[in-house]
């Protein structure tokens, strides 16, 4: 039963309302017929509804008194008076009534706004208990809650957004979310939350949560965890936000992986997290099992003496002994390799892509040289060690990282046993190994000795017949006048960082020869050089700028020659490079196309003069042939992107005919000319000779 209260300062008014009210099942508590009196008793009757008159014998009225009564209890009141001019009405809204009913009225009126009137201030004070349950769930919460509109504003943002976000309420509050709620990637090359195509629909809400970084001004980026959800209020969605700090969280992961994974002593990879990299080698090594890109290498170091050490000075010398060799081993190791500590002064070193032995058996002489260095252990104290080595090189026929570890170990131990610093397993390996490092060095002084030379094959044109330009090949001539295949050394200059010295090497001594054509009055041809992708980078834009300055020469005399491949690796900062050379006036051709994998929506945007069809697709060239199809789409697809098409490997007239009826623009092969050296280019010129078959057919 609702409990009522009637404010009314006509006596018999009130007795007949509560007649009234009484008759229809409501339980009137009392009446008042002062404004005062009335504000007193409610506030201690609190009943459940209050029926005010307007007009109310003393200073304070009916609208006076509910205004006083509503600024100390939420009780629902309804104006009921005989007045209704605009003015009362303006003033009695200030209030907030549940209802307004005009005198006189009948039974059925007052029933009917009565229960609206209490419908309405039972359904808005659940409405207030949820939002202060709401409110106090936020405000305990641990993780920042914030909600934003589709108009990208911050509409409510809990206690701990303040903090996460470094701002107060009132900062985020109506802020533009987008700009405040900025993401980046967890881990790069993982998704990015972009808040702005989530309002859009541009981007699907993730799953579940997900791990990103956010952006604060001026401060680090904070690791976070994000639950999103949309709620509809009304006819608007919003995009709510659950953002969980993970500081604490990533610090406890990283610790459990250090402890799981890397030695306490020094830092390093332990032995199951370096067992776990070496079985990924294994597993990636693919069918090709000699690919020299999945090669590796593992060598088992231990240190002798440590025992003695520990006895003599101490376990913490001892300890100090094993850091230091860690960290002079960590000196010069690759970042792409694996170092690690078994104990006891027992170190495991992973070397992936080592198709070179040489190259391995350099670093390890060079890893001893430092650990026998002596090692400081006190101003007046010295201690020194010495160390042997096993070494074994993979995949080979291995499939268990264990039968590795085991085959090192025994080179170790024979090691020991011969006295020597280290052991190869694989004595077939070892022989190849020591091969190579004489090779290197002799590669290595050849280029110091500018040995190597380029040769000059020309690039014909296929209708005319005529010369048109030529292409650089590097040479090593030995002393028994015979050359070495370039095969077998720019793999391994490629492998051991020395292609950059090689092809620095070939620029110069390519521009120096263009210096002498210029002066002998030879300028209508220009001479392509290949740049390797070590080559390839900033530093040769501003190179080729030095050389032709240095040997005054325009940028037309000297083509660039990349690979397919090249062009690729990194396509926009590529872009931009090629942009560079062009634009100077270098021409640029891919060579080996048709071997790899080219994207057309970027090929488009490369500024290139030619492309050059792989010698692969021209040695077996036959009408209606596969070469043939091939051949003929990379012509096409050349001419429809206004690029000349060069052929590599013309060996026959058969071939020089196809190529002809496809419509190939240049060509180079034996049928034309060998790769001669610069002297006879010369010559041939001074003489007005031609130059190859070209000439004269």
């Amino acid at each position: 039963m609702s409990r009522v209260f009637i404010v009314e300062d006509e006596v018999l008014v009130a007795r007949d309302i509560k007649s009234r009210l009484e008759k229809l099942g409501y339980r009137v508590l009392g009446t008042a017929a002062r404004g005062d009196d009335a504000v007193a008793r409610i506030l201690a009757d609190q009943p459940d509804l209050i029926l005010m008159d307007i007009n109310l014998k003393g200073e304070m009225d009916g609208i006076e008194a509910a205004d006083r009564i509503r600024a100390k209890a939420d009780l629902p009141i309804i104006f009921c008076t005989a007045y209704s001019n605009d003015e009362t009405l303006a003033r009695a809204k200030v209030t907030v009534p549940y209802g307004y009913v005009l005198k006189p009225f009948d039974n059925r009126e007052l029933e009917i706004t009565i229960e609206i009137a209490l419908h309405k201030h039972q359904l808005e004070s659940a409405l207030k208990q949820a939002s202060h349950r709401l409110d106090a769930t936020l405000q305990n919460l641990s993780d920042a809650v914030v909600t934003v509109n589709q108009a990208g504003q911050i509409v409510l943002a809990n206690p701990m957004s303040e903090k996460m976000l470094v701002q107060g309420r009132s900062e985020i509050l109506g802020r533009d979310g987008l700009a405040l709620l900025t993401f980046t990637a967890f881990n790069e090359g993982e998704p990015q939350l972009d808040v702005s195509n989530l309002l859009k629909g541009s981007d699907s809400l993730p799953q579940g949560r997900t791990r990103q970084r956010l952006v604060r001004e001026g401060l680090p980026a904070l690791p976070v965890e994000v639950t999103l959800n949309t709620v509809v209020v009304g006819e608007e969605s919003l995009l709510v936000l659950a953002l969980r700090d993970l500081t604490t969280q990533i610090e406890q992961e990283e610790q459990l992986v250090r402890t799981a994974f890397f030695d306490s002593l020094t830092a390093l990879p332990n032995r199951q997290l370096f067992m776990d990299r070496l079985s990924s080698r294994l597993v990636m090594r693919g069918e090709n099992s000699t690919s020299g890109e999945q090669a590796f290498a593992v060598l088992m170091l231990s240190i002798e003496g440590v025992s003695e050490i520990n006895q003599g000075l101490g376990f913490a010398a001892g300890d100090h002994v094993i850091k230091e060799v860690a960290l002079r081993l960590q000196q010069v190791t690759r970042i792409e390799d694996t170092l690690a500590h078994f104990g006891g002064g027992r170190f495991a070193l992973l070397m992936t892509n080592t198709n070179d032995g040489g190259l391995v058996l350099g670093k390890l002489e060079k890893l001893q040289a430092n650990i026998h260095a002596n090692i400081n252990w006190r101003p007046e104290t010295k201690v020194n060690v010495v160390s042997h080595c096993g070494l074994v090189f993979g995949p080979g026929v291995y499939e268990s990282s264990h039968d590795v570890i085991r085959d090192g170990e025994i080179a170790l131990s024979r090691a020991r046993a011969e006295g020597v610093n280290y052991a190869i397993f694989d004595e077939a390996m070892h022989a190849k190994a020591k091969e190579l490092l004489t090779l290197r060095s002799a590669l290595q002084e050849a280029i110091d000795r500018q040995l190597l030379v380029p040769f000059y094959q020309p690039i014909v044109d296929l209708k005319s017949l005529k010369i048109q330009s030529f292409e650089a090949l590097v040479r090593w001539p030995m002393e028994d006048a015979s050359f070495l295949s370039p095969s077998t050394f720019v793999p391994l200059a490629e492998s051991t960082g020395l292609i950059l010295l090689l092809g620095d090497l070939m620029l110069e001594t390519v521009c120096r020869q263009q210096q002498i054509h210029t002066a002998k009055g030879f300028t209508q041809f220009s001479i392509a050089v290949n740049i390797s992708s070590d080559q390839f980078n900033d530093d040769l834009v501003n190179r080729l700028d030095q050389l032709v300055a240095q040997y005054e020469l325009s940028p037309e005399q000297v083509s660039i020659e990349i690979t397919e491949g090249v062009a690729m690796a990194a396509i926009e900062s590529n872009l931009k490079l090629l942009e560079a050379l062009r634009g100077r006036g270098h021409k640029i051709s891919v060579d080996d196309f048709g071997t790899g994998y080219s994207s057309l929506a970027y090929l488009k945007r490369f500024p290139l003069d030619t492309l050059k069809i792989d010698r692969a697709f021209v040695q077996e060239l036959k009408v209606n042939s596969d070469d043939y199809i091939i051949a003929k789409a990379i012509i096409d697809l050349g001419h429809s992107l206004g690029l000349k098409i060069i052929a590599e490997g013309i060996e026959t007239a058969e071939q020089l005919k196809i190529l002809q009826n496809l419509n190939c623009d240049l060509g180079q092969g034996y049928y034309f000319q060998k790769a001669v050296p610069a002297q006879d280019l010369v010559q041939c010129y001074e003489a007005g000779l031609p130059l190859g078959r070209a000439q004269t057919l």
